[in-house]
């Protein structure tokens, strides 16, 4: 019998309403809780689903980016997707970050793959919690840039987490909330913004305007 390469989209499912979610990366399967029963949309609860963009970024990251040795951090990480499969990468320190009401949920998956993530909560008007944690090689996020206000306070937790060598790494969908802006914002503070070819992004998402960026600070 021929074996059936695995793939994320079926049509037959609804993925929103599903208690646990199954992710496969090459060897490694990850199986993530949702919380289905909460109300959930962009205003609230967003920590409790896995969003596509999610798995998209975690796909880019475990065929692409080497997280060997690095130290990695992730905004808005609800599930902790995205940092368990950086976890698979070896990195040298790997941080999920969130509001308080998603930490025993993320702790929660967390643990059931038994990856080695820590996790803290991270509100990004918050300079002090930013300047506890310290500086990270990688950050990443994604799904974060929707609400054009909080862009000013993201932009300041990017600038305290970087150092002059990091990179950041956001995945976005295009909304029409304003995501651009972002862009816009970011390079009148000093970064380097960069859109990756849509090469990288699942072609099966290639039209759901997806767009993935590459942030740098400006070299001094």
């Amino acid at each position: 019998m021929e074996l059936v390469k695995w793939k994320y989209s079926n049509p037959y499912v609804d993925r929103a309403n599903e208690p646990t979610r199954l992710f496969v990366f090459g060897p490694h399967t990850i199986v993530v809780r949702q919380e289905p029963d909460h109300t959930i949309d962009l205003t609230q609860n967003t920590g409790f689903l896995v969003w596509d963009g999610a798995y998209l970024l975690s796909t880019f990251i475990f065929n692409h980016i080497d997280l060997h040795n690095k130290s990695c951090i992730e905004l808005g990480a609800g599930s902790a997707l995205v940092s368990i499969t950086a976890s698979l990468k070896q990195p040298l320190r790997a941080v999920a970050t969130d509001m308080l009401e998603y930490q025993t949920f993320a702790r929660r998956n967390i643990s059931d793959n038994k990856a080695k993530v820590a996790v803290c909560e991270l509100l990004w008007e918050d300079s002090k919690q930013c300047g506890l944690l310290g500086c990270f090689d990688v950050v990443l996020g994604s799904e974060i840039l929707y609400l054009s206000s909080q862009h000013d306070n993201l932009l300041g937790t990017l600038h305290r987490l970087m150092h002059q060598t990091s990179v950041a790494y956001f995945l976005y969908k295009n909304r029409g909330l304003g995501e651009h802006l972002f862009i816009e914002k970011a390079t009148s503070q000093g970064f380097v913004i960069k859109e990756m070819p849509q090469s990288l992004i699942l072609p099966e998402f290639h039209s759901q305007q997806y767009h993935l960026l590459s942030i740098k600070k400006k070299i001094k």
